[in-house]
């Protein structure tokens, strides 16, 4: 698309009057040669345009003006990338057909549960029109096509590398302090403080209380009704259980319309979500990292055997490629 506009504008400054070629020839100027494609002042001053329509005709200091200039030489250096990615797409002859990105904005849209309508609102608040906006998606489909092609067959994470890594991000994955409770429901005659003496004098044990005298879940079980976040509790069995250690008895409490005690049967602080529920997303982070530092060693390799000139040295990025 550079060449080609490039190309017409040049016709067009051959016959416009020479009043205007002036003018003309610094909005065309060519920054920067890429191989066989080049960069023309148009073509930054559009990437630009959002910024300056943003600043319109105020009065920039010298910090902003600087940062200005930050902006526009980041701006150049990614019309440079997106036409070294754009030369390697054309090598490889990847083509993302429309229905291919029609899958995708229907990908996108029934993701965030937008009707067609509203998507194309997003769109034009994003500042752009859908062709705009295709034009891009086609520009990021390709990139993706083009890792496939050179990076994916490079990587490869193992089944150790998965692990290390849950280990690794222990924090991530440690659940909530779990409890597994037991509860004990009596009947109306029945007082939750003469049953709890009787617990935690040794009478009975909490298990063979709830056999005895409770009207609630779980009897067969010792009453136990399951492991719980204790953070999902109710207050008032948070309160109960406050400083219980495991396999006690809490304070008596109200559930249901009945007196009621809770045991903490067991205590966990440190539970980890299971390796095998977060395998996938492991798997997904660990290889995007990789595919990330492939493709970005092989983009460098790329940019060193290109030939890349910059007509304005003051445009030059800071990394040293460019020649």
């Amino acid at each position: 698309m550079v060449k080609v506009l490039s190309l017409l504008m040049g016709a067009m400054l051959m016959l416009w009057p020479a009043a205007s070629q002036a003018n003309d020839t610094v909005i065309n100027r060519i920054l920067v040669k890429i191989n066989d494609s080049i960069i023309t002042q148009y073509d930054l001053d559009e990437e630009m345009k959002p910024v300056l329509d943003k600043i319109g005709d105020r009065q920039l200091s010298a910090k902003e003006q600087q940062q200005l200039e930050g902006l526009r030489k980041q701006a150049l250096e990614n019309l440079v990338n997106d036409i070294l990615i754009k030369q390697e797409v054309n090598r490889f002859g990847i083509d993302v057909t429309d229905e291919v990105m029609d899958k995708e904005i229907e990908r996108v849209r029934k993701e965030r549960e937008l009707t067609l309508e509203e998507f194309e609102e997003v769109v034009k608040e994003d500042g752009l029109t859908m062709e705009e906006f295709r034009t891009r998606l086609k520009g990021i489909l390709e990139k993706q096509e083009l890792i496939g092609h050179m990076v994916n067959s490079k990587v490869l994470v193992t089944d150790t590398e998965i692990q290390d890594e849950y280990e690794a991000r222990k924090g991530d994955y440690t659940m909530d302090k779990m409890v597994e409770l037991a509860i004990i429901l009596l009947p109306p005659e029945k007082s939750a403080v003469e049953v709890r003496d009787e617990i935690e004098s040794g009478e009975v044990t909490f298990a063979e209380a709830v056999t005895k005298y409770s009207v609630g879940p779980g009897k067969e079980q010792g009453g136990s009704i399951g492991e719980l976040s204790w953070n999902d509790l109710a207050q008032e069995w948070k309160d109960s259980l406050q400083g219980v250690k495991q396999g006690g008895v809490g304070q008596p409490l109200t559930i249901q319309g009945r007196e009621a005690l809770l045991s903490p049967v067991k205590i966990d602080e440190d539970k980890m979500v299971p390796l095998e529920e977060v395998r996938d997303g492991i798997y997904n982070d660990l290889m995007q990292k990789k595919r990330e530092t492939v493709f970005t060693e092989y983009f460098e390799k790329l940019k060193r055997s290109s030939v890349i000139v910059y007509m304005d040295d003051s445009l030059k990025p800071d990394n040293g490629v460019a020649q």
